[in-house]
This record gives C-alpha cells, sequence and structure tokens, in this order.
C-alpha cells in the first residue's frame, strides 16, 4: 500500500510593508533623473565640441564667396607656378648661348687684353638676339679695361657668336645697339 503524500502546512508569505516599496520607487526615478540629467549634458557637450562653428556676424553666402575667391586665389597661384616652365617649354630653341672674343689694346701693338666671354641671349625678332650689356661689351664694369679706355685704347670684339639648341652650326652675332 501506499502512503498518502502529506503536503506541508501552509506557511504565511512574508508581507513587504508599502513604505518600503515606496522608498524603493524613490530611489529609483532619483537615480533615473541623475542618469537623464548625465545624458543631457553630455549631449551638450558633444553638441559644443563637435557642432559646425559659424563665424559671428558671418552668414553662409558669405562663406561661399570667400571659399570662391580663395578657389580662385589657389588656381591662379599653380598657374603662375607653371609659367616658368611653359616659357621655357615654348621658346627653349630660341634661346641660345653666346660665345666670343675681345680684346683692348693700343693701335698696331699687341692688345694688353684679351679674353673670352660668354652667357646667354633670346630671339626677340627676325635676326635680332637680345643679351646682357656684360655679354655684348664685356670690357665695360671691367675696371682694367675701363682704365685702358680712357688711356686711348680701343676696346673691339674679335668674334662673337650664338648657339641654338638643335643646331651644331653657330651664328655670327654683330651689335646693334646697347642700352
Amino acid at each position: 500500500m501506499s502512503e498518502p503524500l502529506t503536503s506541508e502546512p501552509d506557511l504565511p508569505k512574508p508581507e513587504i510593508p508599502v513604505e518600503s516599496n515606496l522608498v524603493c520607487e524613490s530611489w529609483q526615478q532619483m537615480v533615473q533623473a541623475v542618469m537623464g540629467l548625465v545624458l543631457l549634458v553630455v549631449a551638450l557637450a558633444m553638441f559644443h565640441y563637435y557642432a559646425p562653428v559659424m563665424v559671428v556676424g558671418t552668414q553662409p553666402d558669405d562663406l561661399q564667396k570667400q571659399v570662391h575667391q580663395l578657389t580662385q586665389q589657389v588656381e591662379e597661384l599653380e598657374q603662375e607656378h607653371a609659367m616658368p616652365a611653359v616659357v621655357l617649354n615654348r621658346y627653349r630653341n630660341s634661346i641660345g648661348y653666346i660665345y666670343g672674343v675681345y680684346q683692348v689694346g693700343f693701335g698696331n701693338q699687341r692688345p694688353v687684353i684679351r679674353a673670352r666671354v660668354s652667357g646667354t641671349g633670346f630671339l626677340v625678332g627676325d635676326g635680332l638676339l637680345a643679351t646682357n650689356r656684360h655679354v655684348a661689351e664685356p670690357w665695360y664694369g671691367d675696371s682694367e679695361a675701363e682704365a685702358l679706355i680712357r688711356r686711348g685704347a680701343s676696346a673691339t670684339l674679335e668674334s662673337l657668336v650664338v648657339f641654338f639648341p638643335g643646331s651644331p652650326t653657330p651664328v655670327g652675332l654683330s651689335k646693334a645697339a646697347v642700352s
């Protein structure tokens, strides 16, 4: 035979006082309020540090105009930077190397000074080459040559030629004008 199961006697359930529930709810609401306030402060701080900064008194149209002007200035600077290369590539064959020999001396005597001169020049017209004065008149600014000229010596170019890129044959030069 089986024995009947007995159940434990019903024990009274403990009751939580109502006052204790109110305290828990109050603490929970306070913690939620503090957390909400902290989140609000963090959101404001992020907005302050990461929001786009507007210049005081500057409207978006003014900013767009400034950006446009700066863009134009950058483009102009880039063009100016590229200009020497463009000019050199375009006129490369009109720039020549000048080589010559000059002398300073008296009449039928052996020259007191005989020296070489070199420099560059560039075509400025049909058969016209521009160069520096120290190439066209190499004795100019030379104190020894100028002293001899003041005493009556004469200065002359024995030869003056120009070599252009791609051409092995020099072209003879004669002085047209000095300025």
